[in-house]
């Protein structure tokens, strides 16, 4: 298997490659299963976990805060951790809440992880939302939104599309407004959700 550094591996996720993505699923998902199905969780939740621990590095990445990273095996497994460490306080795994952080995540390595890593974990979760509307939407509005995020004008997007400028400036609209409702259905029914607890 081709080895990268922690720097390549970084500016990969960054960069969203895809081949560093595999590298890094192939070379740990494993051991992060091994490690949810120790303390009472799925393969699911593990790659909901493995999926988790790539976004949080993806955020302090983009925000600059991942220069103390200096071995990615170490303080990838640290977030993956700390990450099931907070799923398992849910209700859903109460028989397993009086399990210690120290027994999931020896002190050295939970106090490497950044202060701001909860907060990257909402933003996680609201990622993860996106995605999934994302996902519903017909595949020419997936089309669109990604050259939207890619930032090309709409000229151009039309000419990719073959459409005419105002039908695909009407199309675009829709589309993100779309998904805009999508997304802010998922997060109403979240936030329902977590109050009902």
């Amino acid at each position: 298997m081709q080895q990268y550094t922690t720097q390549e591996i970084l500016n990969g996720i960054l960069e969203n490659n895809s081949v560093i993505v595999q590298f890094i699923y192939d070379r740990y998902f494993n051991d992060i299963r091994r490690f949810i199905d120790k303390f009472g969780g799925s393969s699911d939740d593990a790659m909901d976990v493995f999926q988790d621990g790539i976004i949080v590095i993806y955020e302090q990445m983009k925000n600059g805060e991942a220069k103390k990273i200096k071995n990615f095996n170490n303080y990838f497994f640290s977030v993956c951790k700390f990450k099931w460490f907070n799923t398992i306080r849910d209700e859903k795994y109460a028989e397993i809440t009086q399990i210690e952080v120290e027994d999931i995540l020896p002190k050295f390595e939970f106090d490497r992880i950044s202060d701001s890593v909860s907060e990257i974990l909402e933003k996680e979760r609201r990622v993860k939302i996106y995605f999934k509307s994302f996902m519903e939407l017909p595949s020419i509005c997936q089309k669109m939104i990604r050259f939207v995020a890619y930032g090309w004008a709409i000229e151009d997007i039309a000419a990719e599309m073959e459409f005419t400028v105002a039908y695909t400036y009407r199309k675009r609209q829709n589309c993100l407004n779309k998904l805009t409702e999508l997304v802010e259905q998922r997060l109403n029914e979240n936030n329902n959700s977590s109050h009902e607890r």
